[in-house]
C-alpha cells in the first residue's frame, strides 16, 4: 500500500512538472507576427525612396558645354505630359539646374512633340530650367536654328533657341502662370497652410464664383494672379513641398 502511494506521488509530480513546461513555452503566433512586422518595414521604405526619386538631384553624366541638364530619359517622359508639381520642385532654390530668362515674348511651343499649354506666351525676363540641347548636328534638329528643351513653372516643356534667352537674371524674374487647379491635391493642401495663401485663396474663390459660366471680372483675374505670385514667392523662400503625386 504504502509502495502505491510513493509510486503515486512521483506520477503526479511528473505531471506537473510537464505542465510547468508546456505553459512557459511562448506561443508561436507573437513570433509570425514580429516576423511580418519586419517584412513591412522595408517595403515602406523602399515605397518612400521610390517616390523621391521620380525627381533627380543631379546632373545628367552626359554634361553638354558644362551645364547642368537633368538626364536624358527622365527629360524624354518629362516632356510627353505636364507635370505642374514636378515643376515647383526644380525650380525651388538650391537645385543645379542650368536656368535661362527669356530676352523677348515667344509663341511656345513642344519640338518633343508632347502636351503643351498652348497659349501662354514666354514672356521677356520668363525664368525657365534647361532640360537638353537641341542642335544642327544630329537627330535633333529645328528648323535651321539650335536651341534648348526648357521647363516653365506651370510644369510644361518649350522649345526656345539659342539668342532668344539670357543666362543672366533680369531685374524682375518672372514666371509662367501656375494653374492652381492643375496641381495635385496634397500640393494644394500643404500651400492653404500658408496663412498667405490660404488668406489670397479665399478672396480668388469669392470673386471667381461666376468664372465656369464664363464670367470672369477685373477683380477675379487680379486675385487670380496674386494667387500665383504667392505661390512662386512661398516656392522660392525653399520650403518644404509635398512630393509629387504625378511625375515622370
Amino acid at each position: 500500500m504504502r509502495r502505491l502511494i510513493v509510486l503515486g506521488l512521483f506520477a503526479w509530480m511528473a505531471s506537473a512538472c510537464g505542465g510547468a513546461q508546456e505553459s512557459a513555452a511562448p506561443p508561436e503566433t507573437p513570433r509570425a507576427e514580429a516576423k511580418s512586422s519586419e517584412l513591412e518595414a522595408p517595403a515602406a521604405s523602399e515605397q518612400t525612396a521610390q517616390v523621391r526619386a521620380k525627381i533627380p538631384k543631379r546632373c545628367s553624366k552626359r554634361k553638354q558645354r558644362g551645364e547642368c541638364l537633368p538626364p536624358v530619359v527622365w527629360v524624354n517622359k518629362l516632356c510627353n505630359d505636364v507635370y505642374p508639381d514636378v515643376a515647383l520642385h526644380m525650380f525651388k532654390p538650391g537645385t543645379p539646374w542650368q536656368r535661362f530668362y527669356m530676352l523677348a515674348r515667344a509663341e511656345p511651343f513642344n519640338a518633343s512633340g508632347g502636351a503643351s499649354l498652348l497659349g501662354d506666351k514666354l514672356e521677356m525676363g520668363e525664368e525657365v530650367i534647361a532640360l537638353r540641347r537641341r542642335a544642327n548636328d544630329g537627330e535633333m534638329q529645328i528648323g535651321d536654328q539650335s536651341g534648348y528643351d526648357v521647363l516653365r513653372w506651370n510644369g510644361a516643356c518649350a522649345t526656345i533657341h539659342d539668342g532668344d534667352f539670357s543666362t543672366t537674371p533680369p531685374r524682375e524674374v518672372r514666371h509662367s502662370r501656375v494653374e492652381w487647379r492643375k496641381l495635385s491635391v496634397d500640393m494644394r493642401n500643404a500651400l492653404e497652410a500658408e496663412p498667405e495663401i490660404q488668406a489670397t485663396y479665399e478672396e480668388r474663390r469669392r470673386h471667381c464664383r461666376g468664372a465656369t459660366l464664363g464670367e470672369v471680372t477685373a477683380d477675379c483675374e487680379k486675385f487670380d494672379k496674386r494667387l500665383v505670385e504667392e505661390v512662386v514667392r512661398h516656392v522660392r523662400t525653399g520650403a518644404p513641398l509635398p512630393g509629387p503625386v504625378k511625375a515622370p
